[in-house]
C-alpha cells in the first residue's frame, strides 16, 4: 500500500480536491503499477501563510499576493 500525503494551502473547493485527489491517484497508479484502491491519499490544507517562498508567506489559494 501507498501512502500520500499533499499539503496544499485552503481556499480549494471540495470538488476541485475531488478532482485533483482522483486525477493524482490516477498518475500514482500508472506510474507504479500499484492498484487505485492500493493508495492511501491523505490532504492536508494550511492557511497560505504557512508557506514560505523565497523569503515570502504566501496568500491562500485565490487570494490576491498583494495582501501578503
Amino acid at each position: 500500500m501507498a501512502i500520500v500525503t499533499i499539503n496544499m494551502r485552503n481556499g480549494r473547493t471540495d470538488e476541485q480536491k475531488r478532482r485533483f485527489a482522483s486525477s493524482l491517484l490516477d498518475v500514482i497508479s500508472s506510474a507504479t503499477g500499484e492498484p487505485r484502491g492500493n493508495v492511501f491519499l491523505v490532504i492536508q490544507e494550511s492557511r497560505g501563510i504557512d508557506f514560505v517562498e523565497d523569503d515570502r508567506h504566501l496568500p491562500d489559494f485565490g487570494a490576491p499576493a498583494a495582501e501578503f
